[in-house]
C-alpha cells in the first residue's frame, strides 16, 4: 500500500549495547554519516572498504535490528535505518567489555597499558594530563577491585 509506514526495532532498552562486531561498526559509522539509509545506501557506502553485496548489508542491518543497534521504518517497498545507538554510547559499551575480559575491569592496569602502548606525542601527553586533572574526584567509595588486601 503506498503510503504505508511500518517500524521494527525493539523496545527502548536499559542495558549497554550488545557487543558490536567488525562488520557491525562499519555499518554505524555509515549510518551515522548518513543519519538514515536504506540498505543499497549503506552498501554502497561500506562497498570500497567490505565489497559486501547488498543481500549481505541487509541481512546485516536486520541482525542489527534485533540486537538493539538500528532501527528500520519501512517507506512503500523499502526499509530505512537509523542508528539506534549513539557513537559515544558504543564506544563506552566495547571500551568496558574490552576492560572487563582483558583487565579483569580494573581501569589502572588497563590505561597503565595503554599509555605504555600508545607512543603518545608529547602534546597528546598533556592532553590527557589535563583531562585527568579536570576530572571530579569520585565520592568516598572504596575501590577493592585491582587492589591487594592490607596485611592483618
Amino acid at each position: 500500500m503506498p503510503g504505508r509506514s511500518d517500524t521494527r526495532s525493539l523496545p527502548a532498552r536499559s542495558a549497554p549495547p550488545a557487543p558490536i562486531s567488525d562488520g557491525e561498526w562499519d555499518l554505524l559509522d555509515a549510518l551515522w554519516s548518513l543519519q538514515r539509509g536504506t540498505a543499497r545506501e549503506v552498501a554502497a557506502a561500506v562497498e570500497p572498504a567490505r565489497g559486501w553485496a547488498y543481500s549481505t548489508v541487509k541481512t546485516m542491518l536486520d541482525r542489527m535490528v534485533e540486537k538493539g543497534l538500528v532501527r528500520a521504518r519501512q517507506v512503500g517497498n523499502v526499509w530505512e535505518y537509523t542508528p539506534d545507538v549513539e557513537p559515544r554510547e558504543a564506544q563506552r559499551s566495547a571500551w568496558k567489555r574490552f576492560v572487563a575480559s582483558a583487565f579483569g575491569g580494573a581501569m589502572a592496569p588497563a590505561l597503565e597499558f595503554i599509555a605504555g602502548e600508545a607512543r603518545l606525542t608529547a602534546a597528546e601527553r598533556e592532553a590527557l594530563i589535563a583531562l585527568l586533572k579536570e576530572q571530579p574526584k569520585p565520592a568516598n567509595k572504596e575501590r577493592t577491585r585491582g587492589k591487594r588486601p592490607e596485611p592483618a
